[in-house]
């Protein structure tokens, strides 16, 4: 029988039995939204190294080191999953949110700004003004 790495570079397939890279990513979502951010943590790392496109799983890896209390890592996160969507406003708003906790407001503003500019109807936008209204 061959190894699972062979059948997935043979084949482009994971072997029978494990999950996809989408069902992992659903794993992460449902640990992290539980606060199991220990178990959603290696899920999300294990995505991103295999998959480095993957804007959900950096944004999900984001939330996830920002609670566990890796301000700077959660930074890193929220820019590449931004990077990597950049018509996302869920990402971009929630980047902003980061530097806005942290007190980084002139970080802030310009995030929350573009997430009015890519869609001022969506409930994101509606979000954003209220932080821009701070300012």
């Amino acid at each position: 029988m061959k190894s699972a790495l062979i059948q997935y570079i043979l084949y482009g397939k994971k072997a029978v039995g494990e999950p996809t890279m989408s069902e992992l990513l659903q794993q992460a979502h449902k640990h992290r939204i539980s606060g199991e951010y220990e178990q959603a943590r290696p899920l999300y790392e294990q995505i991103v190294a295999e998959e480095s496109d993957n804007a959900e799983a950096w944004w999900g890896l984001a939330l996830t080191v920002m609670n566990q209390g890796d301000f700077e890592g959660a930074g890193e996160h929220f820019a590449r999953a931004a990077q990597l969507d950049p018509q996302n406003q869920r990402f971009i708003y929630d980047y902003g949110m980061l530097h806005t906790m942290l007190g980084q407001y002139e970080e802030a503003k310009p995030l929350f700004e573009r997430v009015v500019q890519i869609d001022p109807m969506a409930r994101e936008a509606a979000d954003a003004k209220k932080q821009l209204s701070y300012y």
